[in-house]
């Protein structure tokens, strides 16, 4: 429930205001600390989450300029094009992982302090 929660946030967020990367660091600490049954879940949930929207959108960008841009980059970097993709799509799945484990954190905190 919290993976589709999250993925279905970052990807609306994400399409609506793209020029933003860091709004999927809000987006699964919200869906965390709303929806989050457990910390390993809420991590997991965020890093699949966004990993697999990124990696999705990273493929659509990449298919349309025809694997121009990301050849460039990746010269650039001097890694293969594969390899760019997988590093950035860990890259926003860690970010996801770690916000959704400070929402979860959050939650549990203020759910402590009630009792």
């Amino acid at each position: 429930m919290l993976f589709l929660v999250t993925a279905l946030l970052v990807f609306i967020t994400q399409f609506l205001l793209p020029d933003f990367w860091w709004v999927c660091m809000v987006d699964c600490a919200l869906a965390a600390l709303l929806v989050g049954k457990g910390s390993f879940n809420a991590f997991l949930s965020g890093f699949f989450g966004v990993a697999l929207v990124w990696l999705g959108y990273m493929l659509f960008v990449n298919s349309q300029n025809e694997g121009l841009l990301l050849g460039r980059i990746s010269q650039m970097f001097g890694l293969s094009g594969n390899l760019l993709i997988v590093l950035i799509a860990c890259i926003g799945g860690l970010v996801g992982g770690m916000s959704a484990l400070t929402g979860y954190n959050l939650k549990a905190m203020l759910k402590r302090n009630e009792d």
